[in-house]
This record gives structure tokens, sequence and C-alpha cells, in this order.
């Protein structure tokens, strides 16, 4: 066995089960009444499966709120799980666009501090639509990834268990960057709670479960819409920090693999022919 990939599965393991013991949860898709007036934070899911080429990932963040960057032990850089997953759900399509991800600060922009404790969805999206000004393209879909402080607003009352969000048919993803400092006692440990935040909300936004890309087989949790029924699955609404992550656990060790998504997810966007 590869002494690295070795390394990677037991350092894996340790950070899930260390999600397992915190109980930090709270990966959530919002669409609170959003208008999408901006032609630039509108997103054409049929498009994004048909003409693009090139997928591109933009990352903002507020001072003192930055990304997790840098290599694990064996020298894979962080921003390559998201990288990797989002390459997995285009895996043997006709087209499968180029994935570009940014992988150190000097790549990403540091923003003015908002001085907010709490966002609602609105919030961000205001923030999106200050900051995007990306016109659209058939061949490339860019998407912008905000790193932010204080907590997101559930009805009215900051939460802090939620990790990230995703506005509901928009290129917009956030991070809350205090809540994912909680759910680990090092950068090291959080970087994979980052990383995996962001492969579940990228999850959402691509059509992920029964979210625009319809299902070859039925696997969308009726209790929990948007999510998957598979415990093995990053999209299983458990594994977003529940006590189920130890299930998530064993099959990332049993695969060696840090793709994220079942198999069901994965047939949904490989075979969705909009």
């Amino acid at each position: 066995m590869n002494p690295c990939l070795s390394l990677l599965r037991r350092i894996l393991c340790a950070v899930l089960l260390f999600f397992l013991v915190s109980q930090i949860s709270g990966c959530s898709g919002s669409d609170e009444g959003l208008s999408a007036d901006s032609e630039y934070l509108r997103l054409d899911l049929p498009a994004l499966y048909s003409t693009v080429h090139t997928i591109s990932i933009q990352v903002a963040h507020e001072p003192e709120a930055a990304p997790y960057t840098g290599s694990t032990f064996s020298d894979i850089p962080y921003w390559s799980i998201l990288e990797t997953n989002i390459q997995a759900l285009f895996a043997g399509r006709i087209l499968e666009p180029d994935v570009i991800v940014p992988r150190d600060l000097e790549a990403m922009e540091q923003i003015p501090d908002q001085f907010r404790s709490s966002w609602t969805a609105k919030d961000i999206y205001a923030l999106a639509n200050d900051l995007w000004n990306q016109p659209h393209s058939t061949s490339m879909a860019e998407f912008l990834v905000l790193f932010l402080k204080g907590y997101f607003e559930d009805q009215g009352t900051p939460n802090d268990n939620v990790l990230g969000v995703s506005l509901v048919g928009t290129p917009v993803i956030a991070v809350f960057k205090d809540v994912i400092r909680a759910a680990g006692s090092s950068p090291y440990l959080t970087s994979f709670v980052e990383q995996a935040t962001l492969v579940h909300e990228f999850g959402h936004v691509m059509g992920l479960v029964n979210n625009g890309v319809p299902m070859v087989t039925e696997h969308e949790d009726a209790e929990y819409p948007l999510h998957c029924t598979n415990q093995n699955c990053v999209m299983y609404w458990q594994n977003e920090g529940a006590p189920d992550l130890r299930i998530f656990a064993q099959q990332m060790l049993i695969s060696g693999s840090i793709v994220m998504f079942c198999d069901e997810c994965l047939e949904d966007t490989r075979g969705y022919a909009p």
C-alpha cells in the first residue's frame, strides 16, 4: 500500500471521528426570499452540464476568516479535496470540464471586514451582489465562495452549528469561519472540516440531491429533502457532523479515496442529460 495513501486514510479517520465527538453540524441550503435580481448571480444548471468547459472557483474572505491552505503531511493540498470531488461529478461524461480551484491565499481575495455577527441569506446575497460582476459564459461557470465571520441567522436566531450555506439558484456559497474553527482543536484538523463543508455545499449547488439534477435511482431522504439516504455519502444529512459520521469515516478508510460522494449521487450527475 502507498504509505502516503495509508497516512491520509488515518488522518481522515481521525478528523471524521473528531467530528463524531464534537457533533458540529449544519451545512444548509437556503433560498430565503431571494429574487436573483442580478444577472451575475443566476446559475444555469443545464448549461453547467452541457456546454461548460471550465469550472472556476473564486474565493473571498473577511480578515481573520481566511480559509485553511497548505498541504497534508503526505503533500496533498487541502484544496485538492474540493477539486477532486468536483471532477468526480463529471467523470465519464462526454464533456469533462477543467476545474480551477485556488490553493493558496495569494490566489484568494481579502475583502473588508463586514462587522457582522450574524448573516441571513439575504445579507449573503447582498454582499455577493456587491462583489460579483462576472459575466455569464456558456463555456465557463464561475462560483463565489465567501468565508465570513459570525454565524448564519436561522429563523431570526444566530445558529452556531451551521458550517456553511449554499444559496439556491445562485453560484454563491458561504462558509462561517467561527463555526469551522470550533469544529477542531487545530488548523490541521479543521482544514478537513472546511473541505467537507465545501464539498457538501457544492453538491447542493450542482443539483444534488434531486435539487435540479434528476435522480437515476431514488435516494433522496424524505425526512431531510435534498439530502441522500446513503450514510456513506457526504450528502447524507447526518454527515454534516452528527454521530453517523463514524459510518462515513469507515467508508473513507475502506475506499482509500478522498471522493466524498456516493455512487448514487455520482450516477445522477454523470448521467444527467439536460
